[in-house]
């Protein structure tokens, strides 16, 4: 059977323990998914959730489907649900598992700025894949996420910088997870460090 067009995006963030930071949390999530199809040329992307205010423990914060007809920089207030796989946010079909990469990043907001870390972390998969050419993919992996840990150490705001919530993990995917001709299915990684523990929710929708 043909593989499914899917969307894969973050649904929602529950917060465990808030982490070592004065007053309420302020999280935000990049999500970097990397095509290897092309070894010499991999598609990446990575796509900005957040970052939600007022985060306390025991509290869940979701995702907004998008709506048609809506603009989503016309409501920047809003945490939308934006496809992370697939060029310009369209569905994409993963017919080949080894060659999607799905990785998950959070930081905890303060004075930074997270769009600019997004495209701080866009230029290091970028040149990170470069670099890795030639690599297994586990090795391409592991590379990856050290030189997205290392983007994000980059203060992007002053006085009080942004801080990773632990260490940038992959989604890992499988046949199951992308069966979605019945409908969506869900998957939830663990996400600790700097004193919080969060469960970080995806969704993953047939095209």
């Amino acid at each position: 059977m043909a593989a499914l067009p899917v969307t894969i995006a973050l649904k929602n963030i529950k917060c465990k323990i808030e982490t070592d930071e004065v007053g309420s949390d302020e999280p935000y999530v990049l999500v970097t998914a990397v095509d290897l199809g092309n070894p010499l040329l991999p598609n990446a992307e990575v796509t900005l959730y957040g970052p939600w205010s007022d985060v306390d423990e025991g509290e869940t914060h979701g995702t907004q489907p998008l709506q048609p007809g809506i603009n989503p920089s016309d409501m920047p207030f809003i945490v939308w649900r934006k496809n992370a796989w697939g060029p310009s946010g369209s569905a994409k079909a993963i017919p080949n598992l080894g060659n999607a990469v799905i990785l998950v990043s959070m930081m905890e907001h303060d004075d930074g700025k997270p769009g600019t870390a997004r495209e701080l972390v866009k230029g290091a998969v970028v040149s990170s894949l470069a670099a890795s050419a030639g690599m297994t993919r586990a090795q391409r992996v592991t590379k990856l996420k050290a030189d997205i840990n290392g983007a994000l150490g980059i203060p992007t705001g002053f006085p009080n910088f942004d801080d990773r919530v632990g260490t940038t993990q992959e989604l890992a995917l499988s046949a199951n997870l992308l069966d979605v001709a019945a409908g969506p299915k869900t998957k939830t990684l663990t996400i600790v460090g700097d004193g919080g523990k969060y469960e970080v929710t995806f969704v993953v929708t047939k095209g």
